[in-house]
């Protein structure tokens, strides 16, 4: 299900989301979108992207104009046996993961854990935004 492919890539806008404002720049979501369409096995039109956004003044990306985007020019285009999962996982986790990285001495899982338990949080929460995952839950598992 597309919804369940959302998960990640949401975590993944938000870790680009710098300023915690609901927008990322345009570049940063270009490189999110060009390694979403090689794990997935979708044809890259680089010019997508561009004429997308064209009447955008801004070179930042809101989150609901990249979830139109999301939906019309990659979920809608996924073929199920097409990609691995966890390529897509690995992709969003490579931005996610410094925002769950628990504190020098306060680490109680490995790092391979902790990816593991946001793959599980990921399957097992609802479809609201934003996802969170409470960073000093992780550190007390």
């Amino acid at each position: 299900r597309s919804s369940d492919l959302s998960k990640p890539i949401w975590h993944a806008f938000s870790a680009l989301d710098c300023e915690s404002n609901g927008k990322v720049p345009k570049s940063q979501l270009k490189v999110l979108s060009h390694n979403l369409y090689t794990v997935l096995n979708i044809p890259i039109d680089p010019k997508i992207l561009e004429d997308h956004f064209r009447d955008s003044e801004e070179s930042l990306i809101t989150k609901r104009g990249f979830k139109t985007y999301l939906t019309t020019y990659i979920l809608d285009k996924v073929h199920e046996g097409m990609f691995e999962r966890s390529r897509v996982d690995e992709v969003c986790w490579m931005l996610t993961a410094k925002k769950y990285r628990p504190k020098k001495g306060t680490q109680a899982l490995s790092p391979n854990d902790v990816f593991k338990l946001w793959c599980l949080f990921n399957f097992l929460s609802e479809d609201r935004y934003p996802l969170i995952m409470v960073q000093e839950e992780i550190g007390r598992a």
